[in-house]
């Protein structure tokens, strides 16, 4: 750690001192703080372990926090991002210590004039949500989101097919791995297209083929995402289904989840977004535990100026099981949070 420490100190001193003779390099940052309160009271201070974004009970903590560095001129571009918060404390838990705060880590090179070659660690193809909460429509991320890669490491060809339609082709590291299982050395591969047709629209496919099971038995995960997505004027709404097999020498088994949108702009600084969504994993091949989990949600938003967000949230989670924690060893079919949460980028 140490050591990886100090190349990132001596990587940014070194484009500092050409920041002054190239505006190619840019810097930026980012750092979202939050206060949840979970009224099922978990004596753990633990939300449901579902989710990687907001996680600490009745306590003032930073979700995220970013420091950028990127260089791009017509031919190669860089990215290097190191993070903290509780975002990468739950989300890379399973990664080697020094890889817990990389967020983004690329090089690539222009192959000709529509297609790019990246490797590294970078956002995945999968989803319409990001890392950044700022740049979702909602406080907290769907459950779509949050059991599906947010990031893969490898190589990916970005292919701008026109100005309305792009694709990608992915060779990656498996299912949101920074470092492979030392049993599991098998590659996996992800396309996907987004396409927007019309000036407000956009719609997205985006799909992972890999096996995700220690050697000699293969478990072959066949995963697609699909989301569209609408603004116009004042309103937004967004759609979005996944659908997942994992099959195996005894039989397949299947995930999925559903997720909608509305959103409405008011007064130009406030915005208001409600979501319902459900979740099926009930042999719990992408959740710990074997479960199924509707939600709701209402966020209100004010957005203090362009590089500042304030935000607060209700959300609710619906089981038919009591799965959600309680004091004193005891569980609900329900839980019930509010989180407000304060966004800076620069």
């Amino acid at each position: 750690m140490k050591n990886l420490s100090f190349l990132i100190i001596i990587f940014c001193h070194q484009l500092l001192a050409q920041e002054s003779q190239s505006p190619k390099i840019q810097f930026s940052g980012y750092i979202e703080a939050y206060y949840n309160y979970d009224f099922n009271q978990p004596e753990n201070h633990l939300r449901p372990d579902f989710l990687y974004n907001f996680t600490r009970h009745n306590e003032f903590s930073i979700n995220l926090a970013v420091l950028k560095a990127s260089y791009e001129d017509n031919h190669i571009r860089a990215n290097l991002a190191i993070m903290g918060g509780t975002y990468a404390q739950f989300n890379l838990a399973a990664e080697p210590t020094w890889a817990q705060m990389l967020n983004e880590v690329s090089v690539g090179v222009k192959l000709n004039e529509k297609l790019w070659l990246d490797v590294g660690i970078m956002p995945s193809h999968i989803g319409f949500e990001s890392w950044y909460g700022m740049d979702c429509w909602h406080l907290s991320r769907s459950l779509l989101a949050e059991n599906s890669p947010y990031f893969l490491t490898g190589a990916r060809f970005s292919y701008a097919y026109s100005d309305k339609t792009d694709f990608q082709l992915w060779l990656a590291n498996g299912w949101q791995n920074i470092q492979r299982d030392s049993r599991n050395q098998s590659m996996a591969i992800g396309f996907g297209v987004n396409h927007r047709p019309f000036e407000g629209l956009e719609i997205n496919y985006a799909n992972f083929f890999g096996d995700e099971n220690p050697q000699p038995v293969r478990m072959n995960r066949f995963f697609n995402n699909f989301y569209a997505q609408y603004e116009k004027n004042y309103w937004g709404i967004t759609v979005g289904a996944d659908y997942g097999i994992e099959a195996f020498f005894a039989g397949t088994h299947q995930w999925f989840g559903l997720t909608a949108s509305l959103r409405r702009r008011f007064a130009e600084k406030f915005f208001v977004a409600g979501r319902a969504e459900y979740y099926s994993d009930p042999v719990g091949i992408i959740l710990n535990e074997g479960l199924k989990v509707s939600g709701l949600s209402v966020n209100l938003d004010y957005q203090i100026s362009k590089s500042a967000l304030v935000r607060i949230e209700a959300r609710q989670f619906m089981s038919r099981e009591a799965i959600f924690q309680l004091p004193e060893a005891k569980f609900s079919k329900g839980n019930t949070a509010v989180t407000g949460s304060l966004a800076v980028r620069f």
